[in-house]
């Protein structure tokens, strides 16, 4: 019982001061569907009017998961050249009684550089919060080694102190892309908010620097019978820096008509370079919708970086007017909406 209570308690710290603070805004897998969460730019990408929905489920041990539901929309202004986009992303952990929810709002301005090329800089300002449950917390304090027995009580001066912290948070973005690459960068936490649930020991959140990049391939261009008509290969990969963490994330989606399969690897580095996790997605786009899902294979490294497996479902809703008919060529960089 206290080896699994003080598991627990483990875990806590390491959400705490480990960094998952960060962690609870890069739960999404999927970063080339969902690239507004690596690069909020994206929400004004071909002018698009979409929503969505998305759950994940990630195993952080034998007795414990983290559930995460996120919900994104973005709303374009073609007359005057700007779109707006907001995402709410929410996690809770039912052992310790962890809930955090962010929410941001984002402003994306369009430049148009020359028929094919567009320029999306966007501005982001976000609201956080974070409130764990004390009674869930187990104490050093608390155990008994003697006994094996948990006291009910602690008087640690941080008990009475944990329970809710607000912050405010500021990024900025910038994305160029034509209907064949695709180049962005994105800032985060440019205002360092302070997360500590102790404010007499502060945390501020590191800025975030990330690049991504995505080059689309046409496999069939000659129409050949062994392939849907409209097959294309969307290859996307991201490097992102946040304190002395490094991330990359790589991605090669295949889109066999209405049909998708993909393919993602995510590695880090913290004091050393691992492989984390390997994925599998499946989609299938129907008329305005696209349905999907993944599972995220970790790769066990004991004293590396530890590496969850993850479960991921989503739903996305385009409202374009147009999207019924254009449907058929089903490729993701485009630029035909701007106009």
């Amino acid at each position: 019982m206290i080896l699994k209570k003080a598991t627990y308690y483990l875990l806590l710290i390491i959400l705490f001061v480990g960094g998952s603070l960060h962690a609870q805004e890069e739960y999404i897998v999927n970063h080339s569907k969902f690239m507004q969460k690596s690069n909020p730019s994206y929400f004004g990408f071909n002018s698009l009017n979409k929503v969505g929905v998305l759950y994940n489920s990630m195993k952080l041990n034998e007795y414990d998961r983290l559930d995460n539901k996120y919900f994104f929309g973005a709303l374009t202004f073609e007359d005057q050249g700007f779109s707006l986009g907001v995402d709410i992303n929410s996690f809770k952990i039912q052992t310790t009684g962890l809930t955090s929810n962010l929410a941001n709002l984002s402003y994306i301005y369009k430049l148009q550089f020359d028929n094919n090329t567009f320029f999306l800089p966007a501005v982001t300002v976000g609201f956080g919060s974070s409130s764990v449950n004390p009674a869930n917390l187990i104490f050093e304090d608390q155990l008994d080694t003697s006994t094996g027995f948990i006291n009910s009580e602690s008087i640690d001066p941080l008990a009475p102190i944990i329970s809710n912290v607000n912050y405010f948070d500021l990024g900025a973005s910038f994305i160029l892309h034509s209907d064949k690459y695709m180049a962005g960068l994105s800032f985060k936490h440019l205002n360092r908010p302070n997360t500590s649930y102790n404010k007499e020991v502060p945390f501020e959140k590191p800025i975030q620097v990330s690049l991504q990049g995505a080059y689309e391939f046409d496999l069939n261009p000659y129409e050949r019978r062994f392939l849907p008509r409209y097959s294309y290969l969307y290859a996307y990969g991201s490097f992102t820096k946040y304190g002395d963490a490094l991330q990359i994330y790589l991605s090669q989606d295949f889109q066999l008509g209405e049909f998708s399969i993909g393919l993602s690897q995510q590695a880090a580095s913290l004091n050393s370079f691992s492989l984390n996790n390997v994925g599998v997605s499946i989609g299938l786009a129907v008329e305005n919708f696209d349905f999907g899902i993944l599972y995220n294979f970790p790769f066990q490294s004991p004293g590396i970086v530890y590496s969850p497996s993850i479960f991921e479902l989503f739903i996305t809703f385009d409202f374009s007017v147009y999207r019924r008919n254009k449907r058929g060529q089903y490729n993701r960089l485009q630029v035909d909406n701007y106009y």
